[in-house]
């Protein structure tokens, strides 16, 4: 059995070591944000139409993350781009802003 000061010196040790790794852990986070924010940026450069659809890409591209949690960042971009054009080209004619009153109830010619 441990004495408390014994216990406390292990604690004291384990916190120290813990201080003492944040900046290069902060350092690395920093880094890989700049990184993504980069390729970000040159995605959104070679694909200017897509800026104005960005939860739809955030969207495709999670999918692919998803799916392929191995593959590289660049490449789940590069493979995001058809279902990121396909998604736009399906969501150009939607109508979000104005409601109809009334539904057309008439099922002639549906069955």
């Amino acid at each position: 059995m441990i004495t408390e000061q014994e216990k406390n010196e292990i604690i004291n040790a384990a916190v120290e070591r813990v201080l003492a790794m944040i900046p290069e852990v902060m350092g690395n986070l920093m880094a890989n944000h700049a990184a993504l924010h980069k390729i970000n940026s040159a995605f959104y450069q070679k694909h200017p139409n897509f800026a104005k659809h960005k939860n739809v890409v955030q969207s495709v591209v999670e999918m692919i993350e998803g799916k392929n949690p191995l593959l590289e960042y660049e490449k789940i971009l590069e493979q995001a781009v058809p279902d990121i054009q396909r998604r736009i080209e399906i969501s150009k004619d939607v109508n979000v802003t104005s409601v109809v009153d009334t539904i057309s109830r008439d099922y002639n010619g549906v069955l």
